[in-house]
Parts: C-alpha cells; structure tokens; sequence
C-alpha cells in the first residue's frame, strides 16, 4: 500500500517549469500535417506518416543541429527501413515470435550506447511491432507503408530543423545561462545563511536544495561539445561560451567552499563582521552572476548594467580591525570569488561585442565524455549484472509472450497489447510499477475522451484538428508531469487507428489490451530476470567513496584547487554521487521493509557528500593554509580508509578498524583548522555506516 499511495502521489506531482507551448504545437504540426496530406491524396496508409511524424518529433534531444539531425535522421530513415522489412516478414504465429523476441531485444540492447541510442531505439521498436503487426502480402504495399513512414519523419525534420529554425548555439547559450541563474540563486542563498549564522542542519539543507547544479553544468557541457564538433564558424561565439562554462566550474568550487567556511564560522560571535562582509561579496556575486546568465541568453540585443564590482581590499573590508580578524582562508576564497567573477563579466561583455578570447587554447577547457569504442561498450554489457542486458532480455520475452497470450486467447489488438507491454516495462520495478499505473490510469480516462470525441465529432476533417489540438497540448505537458502527457496522447492513439481503420470498437479493445500489457509488464519486471536495487546500491555507493578518495588525493598533491587534475576529479564525484542518489530513490521505491534499516544508506550518502564539501573548501584554500603538510597526512590515510570501506561494500564484508588520523592544530586559522577537524568525524560516521548495510 505504502508503495502505491507513493506512486499515485508522483501520478498528481508536477515538476518545476512551463508548459513547453513551441514543442506541443510543432508535435501537433509534425502530426496533422502529413496525415492531413496523405488523406487529401487518397494515401492508402495514411496513419502511418502521423506515426512516425509523432515519435520524429518525440525523438528531437534539442541541442545543436548536427545531434538534432543524426538522431531525427535515424529514426526517419531507420524507421523507415524497419517498418518496410517488417511489413513483409511475419505472418504465422511462430514466426511472428520469434521476430518480436530478436527484434525488441535488439532495439532495446541499444541503450547500452547511452541514453540517445536507447531513445532511438524505443522509436524503431514502436515502428517495428507496429508494422509486424500489420503483416502486408505484396511488395508494393510494403514499400507504400516505408514511404509513408519516410514522409511524416522527413516532414518532422524538415518542419523541426528548417521550418522552425533554431541557432545553432541558442540551445548552449541557454543551458549556460541556467547554469549561471543557479549560482546566482545558491549565492543568494548563502548570503542570507551568512548573515543569519544559520545552524548545521540549515546548512545542510541549502547544501542539498542546490546540488542539481552539477548535473546542469553537465548537460550545458554535452550540449556545447555536440554544438562545437566539426563546427568552422562561429568560432569565436563557441569560445566565449566555453570560457563560461569552464568557469561556472570555478565558481562552483568557490561557493561550496565559502559555504563550508561560513558554516565553520555561525556560531562564533567573534566572526560575525567577517560573515557580514562574505554576505556583501555573494550579493555582489550573485547581481553579477544574473547579468551574465541574461547576456549569454541574448548576447546581440540583452541590455545589461554591471554593478560596479570592488576593486581593492579596502571595498570589500579588508581592512583595519577587520582584516587583523579575518582568517586567511576567507580572504584567500573571497579573492578567488572576485577572481572568477570579473573574469566571467569580461567573458560575457567579450561575446556581445564579438571581441577574440583572452585564452590561449579555449578548446581545450571542453573536458567532453570519452565514448568507447563500439565493441568494448558492447562488451561491457555482455554480462549477468548488466542493467541494459537484463531489461533487452527482459523486454524481448515478454514481447513474444504477449504475443503468443493474445493469439492463444484469441484477443483483439494482440500488437497493441506488445507495444502497450514494452513501453510500460523500464528496467528498475519502481519505474514499471509507476509506468503502469500511468498507463492504465492515460488508457481508460484517454479511451473514454475519445469515444466522447468520437461520438459528438462526425467530420474526419474536424477529428484531425481534435488530433492536433491534444497532441500540442500533451506534448506542451510532458515536461511537468507524464500522467498528463500518457492521458491526452492516448486519444490521439486510439482517433488516429479508429480514423484508419473506420472501427470505433477499436477504442475498447486497445483498453482491455492496456490491461492485460501492465499484468505482463509488472510480471516481467518481478519474475525474469529480476536484479533488485539493494544489490545494486553497495556498487554505486562504494564508487563514490573511490571518486571521493581520488578527489582528497588530487586536492592534496596540487598547488590549488583550480588545477585541471583536482577539476576533473571533482567532476568524477559529482557524476559518482548522482547515480548513487538515484539509486537510492530506486531503492526506496522498491523496499519494503524496516525505515530503520535504510538510515545507513542515507548517512553514507550524506557524509559523502560533506566530506566532498570539506575537500573543496580546503583545496580552495590551499595555498595559504599555514601547515599543508598536515592535510597531505591527512588525505593519504582518509583517501586509503575509503578505498578500503568501497571494497568492504562491494564484497559485503565488515570493513577493517579505521587507523588514527594524526592531526594537529592550523595555527590560529579559525576556519581551516575546524575544516580539517572534521574529516576524521567524518570517516568515522562513513565507517560506521558501511558496517551497519547489511541487506535481507
């Protein structure tokens, strides 16, 4: 029950954001105008140019016109491909099985090669069985159908990539400019901390509420690096944007650092001048910080006054009485904010006038993922623990199950029940369990709106608009809430194969279908296969203990926090730390007994995370901390502790007695001295974590 009530509650959640208008109304475009066509010219299959109008559309990641036109292109013509074989195979029972088993566990397998490949191949795999199920005896009436299918994606592209042009750098400029709205906002916020002295648990929870700003920086840097391949012109737009991105990193470190050392700082009376003075400099920041974020959005026509940013010591307070107080470490991190933000100011004003970058290689800052080679990826999932191959195989069988029922059973629809199976089966049960519901919930409020529809609309010409008027608005909704998207894009389902077909009992069939499709899906998902998350959670958990002991040791071999090394590896951890997160969720989801039992889990994740937060707020200060060689100490037994706690989770055994970390006094810094204190503090919380994740 605890599960359900969970589900239904992120049923009704919306998430954040606006409606996404443009993308509804290009997907109402991409579907009613080919289908539109076809059926004036007497087209035969004319559905099928609104299918694969649809999922073209549906297929578009955004981003640079190079991804765009790769993805959309595969699908366009890979679909094409695909539906014209399917067509003509099949056609007996065993056959049609064996196809659905190969040919879904193939289309599946793909996302192996990332999360693009695996979307590309949900829309070859929809194509696929709908085609198979649509068995055509004559050639010409397969190659009719793959032409069909070639005009409503070529018509998505066309619409998508010339129709309604986008620049080719706007996706970037806007995910940078997210980026740097989020760091205003966290330098708000730690501005208002500063000043309250909030408590530890406040710190905490600000801490947490912006930690989606990694996976932002990530996306804004997959976006620039699929924008910058291959690309001659535009140079020097790219090279601004790079110079952003690299020092958004920059500023990242900066502001959890100063967040560490204000929170050291709160309840020391004494230091309140000083938190007064760090809240002035995160204003200042954060008023900068908006400015850039509105220049990179519109560089040619964003209106923008700079406040006047300090240009001394004596501007930011550093002097007199205060400055003989002041720790060394603030006024180090208090540099490197002024630092990073003149220089991302100069960057912005650089790309409105069109000046050349002041760098000597901006190329090189873009630290984009290295992708394997095809057959070592491919390698690398060939095996029993491999998430993706479980849920291909998965997927496959229960295609050629729901198959083989429906026929046996003699239902309707027996293609739909498959299709209906495998987009409901997601390779985690909480996921399916979720999806199911979504579908069942979208299948039985959609197929009556559309009976509804059905019953009061006469004119094909006036369901068509019907057509394009729920699918703008469900794909205007996706974004916020899925539920919604599955409710009002099942109409369009059910009208577009009534409309072909002239049989509105298809409606309620295609219901009953969706029924039997969540029974095999939720069977699928418990019985083949099955990997639960808590044996997948020690896995995740111990590679972000290996990721932060890694960052310790890069932190306390270079000279400052700002080398490529230390940035990599931090990069490494955020990424480690994001899926042991969602991972965890998962494993909310699935689990079922004792809350108890998962506080360990919470504690390792937690204290991960401010361990890392201790490390980047020391390797910011680096350079003037007075005894440096007490962290070098310090980050050789901490960064062997956690190496040895990662093996002991993935083994499943009681992790070794953790050693004494010899530490001693920082001169009289009042923030670093507490920074490194509690690095033993935390370890020895970690440790005691590790010991008590014992899974049933």
């Amino acid at each position: 029950m605890h599960r359900l009530l969970r589900h239904i509650r992120r049923f009704f959640r919306l998430q954040p954001g606006r409606p996404a208008w443009a993308a509804g109304i290009r997907a109402a475009l991409a579907v009613t105008i080919p289908f539109s066509l076809a059926t004036l010219l007497g087209f035969k299959d004319a559905g099928w140019t609104g299918l694969t109008g649809l999922l073209v559309t549906l297929a578009n990641p955004g981003g640079a016109y190079r991804g765009r036109a790769r993805v959309m292109g595969a699908v366009t013509l890979l679909g094409a491909l695909v539906g014209t074989i399917a067509a003509l195979a099949g056609g007996r029972l065993l056959l049609d099985a064996t196809l659905l088993l190969l040919g879904v566990f193939v289309l599946t397998f793909a996302r192996c090669y990332g999360d693009t490949a695996g979307s590309v191949g949900e829309k070859l795999a929809v194509i696929f069985v709908a085609s198979l199920g649509a068995h055509a005896v004559e050639l010409d009436a397969a190659l009719t159908r793959g032409g069909a299918l070639l005009l409503g994606g070529g018509w998505a592209m066309l619409q998508s990539l010339v129709l309604w042009p986008v620049h080719p750098y706007r996706p970037s400029r806007r995910s940078i400019a997210h980026v740097y709205t989020s760091l205003a906002d966290g330098a708000r916020d730690l501005a208002t901390l500063s000043r309250e002295g909030a408590p530890a648990e406040v710190w905490t929870a600000a801490t947490t509420r912006h930690l989606p700003l990694r996976a932002k920086i990530e996306r804004a840097r997959e976006t620039l690096a699929s924008t910058r391949v291959g690309r001659s012109e535009e140079s020097r737009r790219g090279e601004h944007l790079l110079v952003l991105l690299e020092l958004s990193e920059q500023l990242l470190g900066v502001l959890f650092a100063l967040a560490q050392a204000m929170e050291v700082a709160s309840p020391e009376r004494r230091l309140r001048p000083v938190r007064e003075q760090v809240a002035r400099a995160c204003d200042w920041y954060a008023e900068i910080s908006q400015r850039v974020a509105t220049v990179s959005l519109a560089p040619e026509t964003a209106a923008v006054y700079w406040p006047r940013f300090p240009t001394h010591h004596e501007e930011l307070g550093l002097r007199g009485k205060w400055l003989r107080v002041v720790p060394a470490s603030v006024t180090e991190l208090l540099t490197r904010l002024k630092g990073h933000a003149v220089a991302a100011q100069r960057a912005a004003m650089a790309m409105r006038r069109g000046d050349p970058v002041e760098v000597g290689n901006a190329e090189s800052m873009l630290r984009a993922n290295r992708r394997r080679p095809l057959l070592e990826t491919l390698r690398a999932n060939l095996n029993s623990r491999s998430v993706v191959l479980r849920h291909a195989l998965r997927a496959g069988t229960v295609a050629c199950l729901a198959l083989v029922l429906t026929r046996v059973l003699g239902l309707g629809e027996a293609y739909w029940v498959v299709l209906s199976a495998i987009g409901i089966l997601q390779p985690y049960s909480a996921n399916t369990e979720e999806r199911a519901l979504q579908r069942v919930t979208g299948t039985l409020l959609g197929g009556t709106l559309a009976a509804v529809i059905a019953t009061g609309v006469g004119s094909p010409l006036v369901l068509i608009v019907v057509i394009g008027v729920l699918t703008a608005v469900s794909v205007s909704l996706l974004p916020l809430n899925f539920g919604a998207f599955q409710i009002l894009l099942t109409p369009d389902f059910l009208l577009l194969a009534t409309l072909s077909a002239g049989d509105w009992s298809v409606a309620e069939n295609r219901a009953l279908g969706v029924l039997l499709a969540c029974v095999l899906a939720l069977a699928g998902v418990w019985l083949l296969w099955p990997y639960p998350e808590r044996r997948r959670f020690p896995d995740a958990a111990a590679t972000v203990l290996r990721a932060d002991g890694n960052y310790f040791r890069q932190v306390a071999a270079s000279r400052s926090g700002t080398e490529p090394g230390v940035s990599a590896a931090r990069r490494d951890l955020g990424l480690a730390m994001i899926d042991a997160e969602a991972s965890f969720e998962r494993l909310m989801a699935e689990y079922r007994g004792p809350a108890h039992r998962l506080e360990p889990a919470m504690a390792l994740l937690t204290y991960s995370r401010r361990l890392a937060a201790s490390v980047t707020a020391l390797g910011e200060q680096k350079s003037v901390i007075p005894s440096s060689e007490v962290l070098d100490v310090v980050a050789h037994k901490a960064s062997g502790t956690l190496d040895a706690l990662a093996d002991s989770l993935k083994q499943g055994q009681t992790p070794p007695p953790m050693p004494e970390l010899p530490l001693r006094r920082i001169a009289n810094d009042p923030v670093s001295g507490p920074l490194v204190e509690r690095v033993p503090r935390q370890l020895e919380i970690l440790h005691g974590a590790v010991e008590k994740l014992a899974w049933t």
